[in-house]
């Protein structure tokens, strides 16, 4: 576990304000949380997983809100055979919300728009059973290198890649997932190193580019499709605020985000002098001190 203390009063301040629990959300943050799976069903069916690895004496649990999905304390799953095969794929449990949450017709054409190391990709290839097209596109070059071989372990048919700057994409997108770059505050329990680069002003950088890159997403939406942003940071500049430029900016509305099995708080209806319309609040917060899990946050969009 990482001790709390290292974290900077200025973090501290910002959020202490948004918590309903300080000191448990600031112990979150350093503790290890539950390896995560979910059972990649385009080669593996879930009760075949859970049988192996109970021959292995491995105990996992599965999750209340995705049947495909477990935690497990057990560092062994990593050194499985149904790992290296990609039967399995190893993925936070807040990552696999963004696909779940998604529409996904049957023949679409689906558009990742930051989609490396391809998780969500993967995921989303699955739940559409290798069927209809997936635009995997993630504008850096070495990353791609992560996405490509992550969709070969894990058998995607359906997905084809893009190396490009999603600002400067064409074309015309039934549904589309930004799963934004961002400050990945929420992350900091497994990647300590988040917080030595943190500030304020990256912030504001990040937000400003999350805008333009939102804007552009749904602008490529067609008429009737839908939009799913998410982020794992706290930041409201990177969040909330985001969604309220779309919605100042075009002619969006937001879809109420309901998960069962998993603890979601509203999004913010303020933050400073900031006041964000009704709208935002259909979108959602996963707190880590309440889920013992990463920070996220979500928000589906649609275009009439």
């Amino acid at each position: 576990m990482v001790m709390v203390t290292n974290i900077p009063e200025p973090f501290k301040r910002r959020y202490g304000q948004l918590v309903d629990d300080k000191k448990a959300f600031y112990k979150s943050l350093g503790e290890r949380i539950p390896l995560a799976f979910r059972v990649n069903t385009i080669k593996a069916e879930r009760k075949d997983v859970v049988n192996r690895f109970g021959e292995y004496g491995i105990e996992i649990k599965q999750a209340a809100f995705y049947p495909d999905a477990f935690t497990t304390d057990d560092l062994r799953v990593g050194k499985t055979i149904e790992h290296f095969a990609g039967h399995i794929y190893m993925q936070e449990i807040v990552s696999m919300l963004p696909p779940l949450v998604m529409e996904l017709p049957k023949g679409g054409t689906i558009l990742d728009a930051a989609a490396a190391p391809g998780s969500k990709t993967t995921q989303i290839s699955a739940l559409l059973n290798n069927q209809g097209t997936v635009i995997a596109n993630d504008i850096s070059y070495a990353r791609i290198k992560a996405l490509v071989f992550n969709m070969e372990k894990l058998g995607v048919m359906n997905a084809i890649v893009l190396n490009k700057d999603v600002r400067y994409i064409n074309g015309s997108y039934d549904s589309i997932l930004l799963d934004a770059p961002c400050s990945a505050e929420g992350t900091i329990h497994k990647n300590w190193k988040v917080l030595p680069l943190w500030s304020e002003e990256r912030i504001r950088i990040l937000s400003n580019i999350q805008k333009q890159m939102i804007i552009k997403c749904f602008d490529l939406l067609k008429s009737g499709g839908s939009l799913v942003y998410a982020t794992c940071t706290f930041a409201p500049e990177e969040n909330e605020e985001v969604i309220q430029y779309l919605l100042d900016k075009r002619e969006a509305r937001l879809e109420k985000i309901r998960i069962n099995g998993l603890g979601t708080s509203p999004a913010l209806e303020k933050w400073g002098d900031k006041k964000f319309g009704p709208e935002i609040q259909k979108a959602v917060r996963i707190w880590p001190h309440h889920n013992n899990t990463g920070g996220f946050f979500i928000a589906k969009i649609w275009k009439d």
